[in-house]
């Protein structure tokens, strides 16, 4: 297996249990619960830091009622996932996670479990819907020799999908439904064919997805379904100009250069600008979150004069500083850290991005640069309105926006910028500044 790939670790059969405090502080938890709260940035006790998990505590304490579902949490290296089960008792809940699987990566996680859900959700010729137990809801297939399957699965809904397949040839020691999540080979009565069967979780219960087996699959322990890089290397490059053109034509028309024009055509004329830039950014975006996850980030370390940089973001920024009436005031510091140039500006150029965005008008945004022990440190500091622990917790996850839309962001800036702090040594934190407001604090190591 490529360290690119996901490692599933098989769970064991006993569920996990935790408990919660009444404000929503896990206080006790079972090994792998305990690891994914230090893995997603939380402390024992402390705050829940897995938000689907604390969603659904919250949900529970709030109603005062007994609450289940599918449940997974994410952190950088890997996921927790399973049956979730939480109950209330006046002064917490009780958190109980059955059949449950954890995965860990190596240097990245590929295209990510998305990515891999899809090619195989895209090549599957038979899916086999399961509820929250496992048991068999419905089946879809066209093809002529899973017909008897199709038949089968009809005649056992209700009943747990295991029995529509022969496992007599997989006596391996490990329960059919764990070798299942992972991907294995089954026969099915009345194909020639062999086939992978995969257990994937989904919105509501589970999926059975059935794909053949192609040739190629025994000449190699696995097959990349995709190119590695096929965001960033194929995808994004070939975007470029079509947008650019795209880019170009719309500033045109908005310009008036072909000509006369309406004023509400000249504003959807901007409104093309704007969606072209946002669709090039997305497209970049995308690119670089799949090199982080395959561990092919590019970072190249040079002595960085921090607040050389610094100051080039603000620069770079005045425009939409000055359109909201937002000052800087930049700290004189002398402090070299060992570090990427070109990221580092692209990690202050979102976060200080995101202060003038989400900050007050008039407000004021304060970058401060120095030294602490063998590490640069830049903290960002807004006057905007506090996010709680929760959302600081959040706000680093992929594709999370805080529950803000139309605003053009893709909910990747964020999660980007820890990992590239991350692949130069470093590190990227938010906290409540000391006089309020939202503070960012970048790590590098020193020269």
């Amino acid at each position: 297996m490529s360290g690119a790939e996901a490692i599933t670790e098989t769970a064991a059969v006993e569920p996990l249990i935790a408990r919660s405090d009444a404000a929503d502080r896990l206080v006790v938890a079972d090994g792998p619960l305990a690891e994914m709260q230090l893995a997603c940035g939380g402390e024992i006790p402390g705050l829940i830091a897995a938000p689907s998990l604390l969603e659904l505590v919250r949900k529970s304490r709030g109603f005062g009622m007994k609450l289940g579902r599918p449940l997974v949490m994410r952190h950088s290296e890997g996921s927790l996932e399973g049956w979730a089960e939480v109950e209330p008792d006046g002064e917490g809940c009780s958190i109980r996670l059955s059949d449950w699987q954890q995965t860990s990566h190596c240097t990245g996680s590929g295209n990510g479990e998305a990515t891999r859900l899809a090619v195989e959700n895209l090549l599957a010729e038979g899916v086999v819907w399961l509820d929250e137990g496992q048991r068999v809801v419905a089946v879809e297939s066209q093809a002529a020799d899973l017909a008897p399957l199709v038949g089968q699965a009809r005649v056992m809904r209700g009943q747990h999908w295991t029995g529509l397949f022969d496992f007599s040839g997989h006596d391996s020691g490990t329960p059919p439904i764990w070798q299942a999540r992972s991907g294995m080979t089954v026969r099915i009565a009345g194909s020639s064919r062999e086939w992978h069967l995969l257990l994937a979780s989904a919105n509501v219960g589970f999926q059975l997805l059935l794909r053949p087996v192609s040739e190629n699959e025994y000449e190699t322990e696995e097959t990349d379904l995709l190119p590695p890089n096929l965001l960033g290397d194929e995808l994004a490059p070939a975007m470029r100009n079509p947008v650019a053109r795209i880019i170009r034509q719309a500033e045109a028309i908005r310009d008036r250069l072909a000509g006369p024009l309406p004023a509400e055509y000249r504003e959807y004329a901007l409104d093309m600008v704007n969606a072209g830039r946002h669709l090039g950014e997305l497209a970049d975006d995308l690119g670089d979150a799949e090199a982080i996850e395959h561990g092919t980030i590019a970072i190249f370390a040079e002595p960085v004069v921090v607040s050389d940089v610094a100051e080039i973001v603000c620069r770079l920024l005045q425009v939409r500083a000055d359109a909201r009436s937002v000052t800087f005031e930049l700290s004189n510091s002398d402090a070299v850290a060992m570090a990427d140039r070109k990221r580092v500006t692209q990690i202050l150029l979102n976060i200080v991005g995101n202060a003038i965005s989400y900050g007050p008008e008039g407000g004021r945004i304060a970058v401060d640069i120095g030294r602490n022990g063998v590490n640069v440190v830049v903290s960002v500091t807004d006057e905007g309105e506090s996010l709680s622990a929760e959302e600081f917790i959040r706000m680093f996850d992929k594709f999370e926006r805080l529950g803000r839309s139309g605003d053009g962001g893709s909910g990747l800036g964020l999660y980007i910028a820890l990992m590239l702090a991350r692949a130069m040594g470093g590190d990227l934190e938010g906290s409540t500044g000391e006089g309020g407001g939202n503070r960012f604090t970048l790590t590098l190591p020193s020269v």
